[in-house]
Formats: C-alpha cells, structure tokens, sequence
C-alpha cells in the first residue's frame, strides 16, 4: 500500500501520458559490494541490483531499483521507485530534479527505515554538481542532506576517470548518529569503461568517519548490462 501511495500521485502530478515517445529499460548489475556514500549496506559482501526505467522524450522519467542488503537484523532487501525530470538548459547545461521513495523488506520492522528523498542535480560538461535532501533520513526522524561534486575525465574513447567527492549532513545528530558535528566526508575514485556490451566499474572508496567498522577504504568491481525493450 505505501508504494502505491507514493506512485500514483507523482504520475498524475507529472501528467505522465503512456502514448508518448518513450523508452523502456532493464539494468542488470553486479558489484563485490553494495556502498551507499562510503558506506556498505551489505556488509563487504556482493550484490545483485535489478532495475526498470521508463523515459520520454519529453525529459520525464520513471523507475524503481532493487538490492540485497544485510545493514540491519532480518532487513535484507531494498527496493527504490523514483520519478523526475531531465533537462538540457543549452550551452552544455543540464538539470536534473526528482524525488525517490526507498523503502526496506525482510521482516515486520524493515519498512521502519523506508524514507523519501528529493534531489536535484546540475551539470555542466563533464562536472556536476547534485544534492539530496530526506526529512526523515533512514526512518530516524531527523533531517539529512547531501551535497557531491562530481567530474568525469575521458582517458580513451572507451575508459573514463570519474573522480567525485560529498560532505553528508544530519541536522539532528541525537536522530542519526555521525561524528560530533553530525557531517562525514566520502570520496570516490573509479574507472569506467564499456566492453563486450556491459558497463564495467572498478572503484576506490573512503571517507573520514571514525565510527568502527563504517566508511573504511574499500575497493569495489561492478558490471552492468543494459536491457532496451521498446
């Protein structure tokens, strides 16, 4: 019932119209593990990351996203809906904004981490620069926003560096718990590439937070294979 509630409302806010030109596609994708923001959600171990998205000519989209995830006792699944719009403002501009619902499965008390999100990301090039706001971060109760710089540096026709760094922010740190001032710094260094028709990934990933066993420099490998139905 609660996905329902989140979608049906954003399809009929954005006027969504199925007639219209669009695109219909499944991503595939396997990582050695699961970092959100520096942060594994599966505990170093490897997951499997299904996805569906629908997008229009017109810019609007829509998709939902799936995970395994062992961050919390008898919590073992993620699954994500998202829907936005994507711009192109001209002179190599391009804006992004949406709002996502992420919610959680595997017992009675995983829906208590579902949260949404909204987010808006602005580009120019190869640089750019996104935020991400949830009033209700993690299902904590307090505020959380995150701000990342982003820049891709194309080596070869088919290998890019992406470098990227994100200050994360609770603005209530008796909520969610982060070092004293409530922030931590993640940063990220990867290398992408597209052969035999799959995007690969292989990634550095570290932050600043002292908190044991969270944000510890982790190497990480991913391949995506994309799915175009229609």
């Amino acid at each position: 019932m609660q996905i329902t509630k989140f979608l049906v409302p954003a399809c009929l806010i954005l006027g969504f119209n199925p007639s219209a030109q669009a695109n219909l596609s499944s991503t595939v994708t396997l990582t050695s593990n699961y970092l959100f923001n520096g942060i594994t959600l599966t505990q170093d171990d490897p997951a499997l990351q299904p996805s569906l998205d629908w997008v229009s000519d017109s810019g609007w989209y829509l998709g939902t996203w799936g995970s395994n995830v062992s961050f919390a006792e008898n919590t073992d699944r993620e699954v994500d809906f998202y829907t936005g719009y994507y711009t192109d403002l001209g002179n190599n501009w391009a804006m992004d904004l949406g709002i996502a619902h992420y919610t959680y499965y595997g017992s009675s008390d995983s829906s208590a981490f579902d949260y949404p999100e909204a987010y808006i990301k602005v580009s120019y090039r190869d640089t750019k620069l996104s935020y991400w706001y949830a009033k209700d971060y993690f299902g904590a109760g307090g505020g959380h926003y995150i701000v990342m710089l982003t820049q891709n540096v194309q080596l070869t026709q088919d290998l890019t560096l992406q470098l990227s760094a994100d200050r994360s922010t609770s603005t209530d740190t008796s909520k969610f718990l982060r070092d004293n001032d409530g922030t931590y710094h993640h940063w990220r260094l990867a290398l992408l590439g597209e052969w035999f028709g799959a995007k690969w990934t292989a990634a550095f990933d570290d932050t600043d937070l002292e908190l044991d066993d969270l944000g510890e420099p982790t190497f990480s490998l991913s391949v995506a294979k994309t799915f175009n139905w229609f």
